[in-house]
C-alpha cells in the first residue's frame, strides 16, 4: 500500500527517527536473540532509517530492505550508502527471495497497511529458515478505536476493514506454525498503541 501525503511526512521526520533510534530497536533488540554476521530482510524500509538503525543494533552481513513506493526506495538509496544493503521495490505479499534465505524479518510498522496480511505473513515465514526470528514492531486495529486513534483513523488510509486485531496477529503467527517468544503491548505517552512481537519459525 502506498502512503498517502501525510503518511509520508510522518514517517520521515526527525521526531519518527529519534524514536525509532531511542525506544523502538533498542527494545526490539534487547529481547531478540539474533546473532551478528545474519542476513536480514527488512519489509517497508522506508528512507532506510530503520534499516540503518538494524546494522547499528544487530551488526548483520548483510540487508535485504524492500518497499512497496518506489519513492522510498529512491530517498533509501541517496540516504543510506552501504554496500552490505541492498534496497528494491518489492511487496512483502509477493517476495522475490529464496525459501529459506533469511535468518531474520523485520516489520517496522508495515504489515497493518496489507489487506492480506496473512498472505504477508506466510511469504515471511516462507523465506525464513528455520529456527528464523520474525521481528516486529506493529499497530492493529486497536491502535485506531483510542480516543486519539479515531482522529488518527479519520487523516490517514489504511485498509481498516481488513485490519487484524493484535490477538488475531497473534493466533495467525502460532497457526501457521511460528512460537512466540515475546510480545508485549504498549500504549506510548497515550498517543498510539502498538505491540512487539518476536516469533521464531518452527
Amino acid at each position: 500500500m502506498i502512503l498517502n501525503k501525510l503518511e509520508f511526512i510522518l514517517m520521515n521526520n526527525p521526531v519518527r527517527r529519534w524514536i525509532q533510534n531511542k525506544i523502538e530497536v533498542k527494545e526490539l533488540h534487547r529481547v531478540s536473540s539474533l546473532q551478528k554476521n545474519k542476513v536480514i530482510l527488512e519489509i517497508g524500509c522506508g528512507s532506510g532509517n530503520g534499516t540503518r538503525l538494524i546494522k547499528k543494533y544487530f551488526s548483520p552481513k548483510k540487508i535485504y530492505a524492500i518497499d512497496l513506493d518506489p519513492r522510498m526506495i529512491n530517498l533509501a538509496k541517496k540516504n543510506v550508502r552501504d554496500p552490505s544493503i541492498t534496497f528494491e521495490v518489492a511487496s512483502a505479499t509477493k517476495l522475490p527471495y529464496h525459501n529459506s534465505q533469511f535468518d531474520a524479518v523485520v516489520d517496522f510498522a508495515i504489515i497493518h497497511h496489507i489487506p492480506n496480511w496473512k498472505d504477508c505473513l506466510e511469504e515471511l515465514k516462507r523465506v525464513l529458515k528455520p529456527n528464523g526470528e520474525l521481528i516486529v514492531e506493529d499497530l492493529s486495529i486497536e491502535t485506531f478505536s483510542t480516543a486519539i486513534g479515531r482522529i488518527y483513523k479519520k487523516v490517514l488510509t489504511h485498509p481498516y476493514a481488513q485490519m487484524y486485531t493484535e490477538k488475531e496477529f497473534i493466533e495467525y503467527l502460532q497457526k501457521i506454525g511460528f512460537t512466540i517468544t515475546h510480545h508485549r503491548s504498549h500504549h506510548s505517552f497515550h498517543l498510539i498503541k502498538y505491540f512487539n512481537v518476536i516469533a521464531k519459525k518452527k
